[in-house]
């Protein structure tokens, strides 16, 4: 019986955990996660703050029940603090000051990515909103029912800055979107195909502000103002959607990374510890695309990163065939 110690319980975590469960009974399961849920869809978040789903219902598909009743030790609202690589400990403390110490024969990394916060005067401010995760969308949309809340500014004309935007103007708000590249989707498409796009956004009422880049938020208490290095726009409300970085608190000193912070993998999702497996938004992936390692946080991506890693650190060899998307990156600032 192997001990596997499971960090986070999202997209990749959830695949890692499920398979192992499903496949490999005999193993004992530990999970550790810092939230109160598991598996939330945030691709769908913007699909609730435009009120085309009317609840969150339908955006979880796994729970902490779930996995205990397939035998698993579960720790919700548990932050791993720190790992011994060298005697194998995960060490842990708890929501009310529990402290834990867990020892592994093989350990899975599932920490996922973190939003990037801009080194920006003002982003304290109330009203300035990361969306991330379900307690940043159930935020929002509670803000949304204030009718005074008219004006919202979009930072990021990424993937989630785009379907952001479109969502606050489906539910009647003024929307403004500001990037410092010259188009919408400038990391993943073609002009020709990115202004498309824009004619659309422009056509359904949202300001596009390109070639800006935001140097300061203004306001007394809450968020009035976004000051670019062009021009200023009136905010009630500011939503940061730059983009993520990887999340490698609990192995940058430890294990090889890649050149943006994410653990460098092989294609069993195997670190450069042998007995450690890194999966999800924290890893690298192999770019079927150029032949070569690559970085690229997608929801599909991490659940094969998941399945591949769990079959490996249970005994069963498999290697990912690659992936081939767009590559996620910041934009906006």
């Amino acid at each position: 019986m192997e001990r596997i110690v499971v960090i986070g319980a999202n997209h990749a975590g959830t695949a890692a955990i499920n398979t192992i469960l499903d496949n490999y009974k005999d193993n004992k399961v530990v999970i550790f996660d810092s939230n109160d849920n598991i598996s939330f869809l945030g691709c769908g978040m913007a699909l609730w703050i435009g009120d085309q789903i009317h609840s969150s219902e339908g955006l979880f598909y796994c729970s902490k029940d779930i996995f205990e009743k397939k035998g698993a030790k579960v720790y919700m609202e548990t932050k791993v603090e720190r790992i011994d690589y060298d005697k194998k400990v995960v060490f842990a403390e708890g929501k009310y000051g529990q402290r834990y110490q867990q020892e592994y024969d093989k350990l899975i990394l599932a920490t996922g990515s973190l939003p990037i916060s801009p080194d920006i005067e003002g982003k304290e401010l109330d009203n300035v909103q990361f969306v991330k995760l379900f307690q940043n969308a159930k935020d929002v949309i509670d803000k949304l029912h204030n009718n005074s809340l008219k004006d919202i500014v979009v930072v990021g004309a990424g993937y989630i800055g785009v379907e952001l935007a479109e969502a606050f103007r489906r539910v009647g708000k003024n929307v403004t979107l500001i990037d410092n590249m010259h188009t919408c989707l400038s990391s993943y498409y073609d002009q020709e195909f990115s202004d498309i796009m824009s004619e659309n956004l422009s056509s359904h009422g949202i300001q596009l502000v390109y070639n800006e880049i935001v140097t300061k938020l203004e306001g007394n208490g809450k968020v009035e103002k976004v000051v670019t290095d062009k021009n200023e726009y009136h905010a009630d409300m500011v939503v940061l959607g730059i983009g993520f970085k990887p999340n490698n608190q609990l192995g940058k000193e430890d294990l090889e990374l890649f050149c943006n912070g994410a653990f460098l993998v092989d294609k069993r999702q195997q670190t450069s510890r042998p007995d450690v497996y890194a999966i999800g938004d924290c890893a690298t992936v192999f770019d079927n695309s150029i032949q070569k390692t690559n970085y690229i946080a997608l929801a599909t991506n991490a659940v094969r990163s998941g399945i591949v890693a769990a079959h490996n650190v249970c005994g069963t060899p498999l290697e990912s065939i690659g992936v081939q998307g767009p590559m996620e990156s910041a934009s906006g600032i």
